[in-house]
């Protein structure tokens, strides 16, 4: 069995456009702008327009390394042996070529069916998901026309909103995980799933990285730049509900005093490359 034999080439008119980029770093918002503007996501979608069977396609993966999406090292350093990743290979490939509908979020209805059949004649269509981010590599073997966005955001803005999440989450009375209570684990978890994004770059010729802090200061430009490397049909009124649906930056403070801040970021000096400073947790350098 050839198991990098592509899943979607023979069914699929069009590769998938797949969203990566950590959790809290923009992907939602982009996901939902490049929706209005024609990409076809899926149906069955929770609050994040994820689907909620591909986020267990992945999760249940990563279990069988002990591993998750806030941990991710067990797994990746499993795919990264020639068994792993031909396990891994097989394991996407069998699931999404037996169950496509519902693993990519399709109903079996009347409509959803209709959806399929347009995106087997050629429609736009993709995914996003985080933890895409981890399996990206693999996905690729898969879907080699693919095209990947990935979206960046502040490495520590990331964090810091990983971090609160999770204080949330506790303060609602739901068990701790312990490391998303620290800062600097939550920081270089956030750089983990930038630097699998960008290795991303080298796989593909169809790559694209980008800023959010870009895409919320100016909406309208950004995202007819992703329309266009999507291969969608742009309209006037579809740019501007799709520009609207951006929330503005966030004006809120850091948490924390510039001293800490720079002390905390002169351990990661990938941050600075990526053009992020500490003063402000969702704006560049330039």
């Amino acid at each position: 069995m050839d198991l990098k034999r592509p899943v979607g080439q023979s069914r699929w008119q069009r590769g998938p456009v797949i969203i990566v980029g950590a959790h809290r770093s923009g992907t939602t918002a982009t996901a939902r702008a490049l929706a209005l503007l024609g990409l076809q996501i899926g149906q069955r979608l929770d609050s994040h327009h994820e689907s909620k069977a591909l986020q267990r396609l992945h999760e249940n993966y990563l279990q069988r390394f002990g591993a998750a999406w806030f941990r991710p090292t067990p797994f990746l350093d499993s795919v990264q042996t020639p068994d792993g990743e031909r396990d891994c290979l097989e394991y996407l490939r069998t699931n999404s070529h037996r169950e496509f509908a519902r693993i990519f979020g399709y109903r079996t209805n009347p409509r959803g069916l209709w959806i399929l059949t347009r995106l087997k004649l050629g429609s736009a269509w993709g995914w996003k998901e985080p933890r895409t981010t981890l399996f990206a590599r693999l996905w690729l073997q898969l879907f080699p026309a693919a095209r990947v966005i990935d979206v960046i955001r502040h490495p520590l803005a990331v964090a810091m909103s990983i971090r609160r999440r999770e204080m949330g989450f506790r303060a609602a009375g739901d068990p701790p995980t312990p490391e998303l209570g620290e800062l600097d684990y939550c920081l270089r978890l956030a750089l983990i799933y930038v630097e699998l994004g960008e290795h991303l770059a080298t796989q593909t010729p169809h790559y694209r990285r980008v800023r959010f802090e870009e895409i919320q200061a100016h909406p309208s430009k950004a995202l007819e730049e992703l329309a266009d490397f999507c291969g969608l049909h742009l309209t006037r009124a579809r740019l501007t509900k799709s520009a609207a649906s951006i929330r503005p930056e966030s004006s809120q403070r850091w948490h924390s005093s510039p001293q800490e801040r720079r002390e905390l970021l002169s351990n990661y000096p990938i941050v600075a490359k990526l053009g992020y400073g500490w003063e402000n947790p969702g704006l560049g350098k330039g």
